[in-house]
């Protein structure tokens, strides 16, 4: 029995931390009763109706480690409370470093469950599919061309938040985690700020790998209809077009096509216009790279999301879960050649785009002018007078399928396009974003001396923060003029060239536009908002106001014209005082409105 130690990277073995017991590895066909005894997962063994707590999940992959060469279990980084966050290897040959992975040939699938962990369908999904390939071999041939990397929970502290009380509506399983990380981080909004440890491993792992296809599984809030699950693919442009053109004419063809043929149809993950009205207008999802998926979009790589649906049977969802992952295998072994082509020629594209004018969109709007009529697996709704609230009560009546023919809105609207510098730079002092910088695997170099450069600034108005923390910060929604000034910039200052492959993450990070820029998460806010403790009261500027003018008849000027022509300024002495002090104010803070991101041409 053995867990191999990985060689690679950042990934620490666990099998120090998790000791190893067993009797011999085992890869065979046979599935004799005490083998598939030995084998069967917590989920399995409970009625398809439970799932296993950290603990056991551990020692289900230990378990899969020591009976299978294919197999490699380490841990992906640590959680708040102390926990690993469990990571599987699934290789043809038991390799561990995804350079020697590829020099073999085989693309890379990453796969995560739990990151909601009330919602941890992927985690049994994922850990039965893994034991089938390794220890029974069930589909031979499958890790010819791919290897898999699977986190069955990749939010521990979270998870083991355990009990009935979370997700009440969900069709099991009996008891799950919380949706939060222990921090209350919602972890799926938090890829580019990456505020979470968790989320900070995950991203850690993930710019090593560069996976060609990333999986993120969760359920569904609410809506409903007869689909067992529902995926995300980017479907408006957030990827790069040799990648989207993978995506959308051969995995996403492909993943529908098996799906159907095993029984479990899906239908891209939507919105209705109406919920209750489910012969509305359909709208599907897309996600900016705050989001799992949308970060692989950001990267030029696939990120597909799976929705599983609330209202379906657990033993269900598992095993769409488990089709999904399966297929996703297959279709990637299969046209290995045609992906990794794809995503090199992505890589190229996004490198030398920077030199194009409003080349990057960073934010899309349906087009609802353009759609196509679909059919949609819906459920007849019924409305009824509640015996027990006496409301008017609508609600699915899952024993009339219906199919609806609908309009399906296929197209979007590029609403914020932005031109790309060859270069943004970044104060050495700005240390937050230099180390989400060094997260996102982001190249960059400091300067070597000091200089003033001729610079694009941005310079904020009109600030707007939320009302309420929104994933646990203060949002900032904000006016901004661009213009072109002189900037001294000193040694060790960081310069971020912007021709190369990672240039949307690095613009959705720096661009205000960007709906998840570090300015719309609040790190900035302390330019936005002067900082400084002005504690000079607005009356001494009836001494200082005449200082000021017998100093600069410029300034002089300014006010008598500004009096004469402003009626009401000139009949409101406060007024009058605060043109005095916004003017010593300038003095003493000329750039406190100043975001300290450049953008240099240069």
């Amino acid at each position: 029995m053995r867990i191999n130690k990985l060689i690679s990277g950042s990934l620490i073995a666990i099998s120090a931390i998790l000791s190893c017991t067993g009797s011999g590895v085992y890869e065979g066909t046979g599935q004799d009763s005490a083998t598939q005894e030995k084998f069967l997962t917590y989920y399995e063994q409970n009625n398809f109706d439970r799932t296993p707590r950290y603990a056991q999940t551990v020692d289900y992959c230990r378990l899969l480690a020591q009976n299978s060469r294919k197999v490699n279990f380490a841990s992906a980084g640590t959680s708040p409370q102390g926990r690993e966050i469990p990571l599987i290897i699934l290789d043809k040959d038991g390799l561990t470093d995804p350079v020697k992975i590829r020099k073999n040939g085989r693309s890379v699938i990453l796969a995560e469950a739990a990151i909601h962990a009330g919602e941890p369908d992927g985690k049994d999904a994922g850990l039965m599919l893994i034991r089938d390939i390794a220890i029974y071999n069930k589909y031979p041939g499958i890790l010819d061309s791919v290897s898999l990397l699977f986190i069955p929970i990749i939010n521990p502290d979270g998870h083991e938040d355990f009990g009935t009380h979370y997700r009440i509506n969900q069709n099991g399983p009996q008891e799950v985690g919380s949706r939060f990380t222990a921090q209350r981080y919602n972890m799926n909004r938090d890829f580019i700020k990456a505020d979470a440890p968790e989320t900070r491993a995950l991203l850690k792992l993930y710019n090593q790998w560069m996976p060609e296809l990333f999986i993120d599984i969760h359920v569904t809030n609410g809506a409903d209809f007869q689909y067992v699950s529902t995926y995300g693919l980017d479907q408006c442009g957030y990827l790069a077009p040799p990648m989207q053109d993978w995506s959308k004419n051969i995995y996403e063809k492909e993943l529908n096509k098996k799906m159907e043929e095993s029984g479990y149809p899906i239908f891209p993950y939507l919105e209705y216009t109406s919920y209750r009205d489910s012969a509305s207008v359909l709208l599907p999802s897309n996600f900016a790279p705050q989001y799992s998926n949308g970060y692989a979009y950001a990267n030029n790589r696939v990120g597909l999301l799976v929705e599983n649906h609330i209202y379906k049977p657990y033993k269900e969802r598992v095993q769409a879960a488990y089709q999904i992952l399966l297929h996703s295998l297959e279709i990637v072994g299969q046209n290995n050649h045609s992906l990794k082509e794809s995503a090199a020629r992505a890589d190229e594209f996004s490198a030398r785009t920077y030199m194009r004018k409003d080349s990057l969109t960073l934010n899309y709007i349906h087009d609802s002018t353009k759609f196509h009529m679909v059919d949609f697996l819906a459920w007849r709704s019924r409305t009824q007078t509640s015996d027990m609230s006496g409301a008017l009560w609508t609600y699915s009546d899952r024993t009339a399928p219906v199919t609806y023919n609908m309009p399906y809105v296929h197209s979007y609207k590029e609403e914020d396009k932005v031109s790309i510098p060859k270069a943004y730079i970044i104060p050495r002092e700005q240390l937050q974003t230099i180390e989400l910088l060094d997260i996102h695997s982001i190249k960059y170099t400091r300067l070597e001396k000091d200089t003033i450069m001729e610079l694009v600034t941005y310079r904020f108005h009109n600030p707007k923060w939320s009302p309420r923390p929104y994933e646990g910060r203060i949002t900032l929604e904000t006016g901004y003029s661009q213009q072109t000034e002189s900037v001294k910039c000193f040694k060790g200052d960081v310069v971020v060239h912007t021709a190369q492959p990672k240039i949307r993450v690095i613009a959705h990070m720096l661009e205000p536009k960007s709906s998840t820029s570090l300015v719309y998460w609040g790190f900035y806010n302390s330019y936005v908002a002067p900082p400084t403790e002005f504690w000079i009261s607005l009356s001494y500027m009836e001494v200082k106001g005449r200082e000021m003018m017998e100093k600069d008849p410029v300034l002089k000027t300014e006010f008598e014209k500004k009096k004469a022509g402003d009626k009401e300024f000139a009949s409101n002495p406060r007024a009058i005082l605060q043109f005095f002090m916004d003017k010593v104010r300038e003095g003493i803070e000329a750039d406190a409105n100043r975001y300290p991101v450049y953008r240099s041409e240069q």
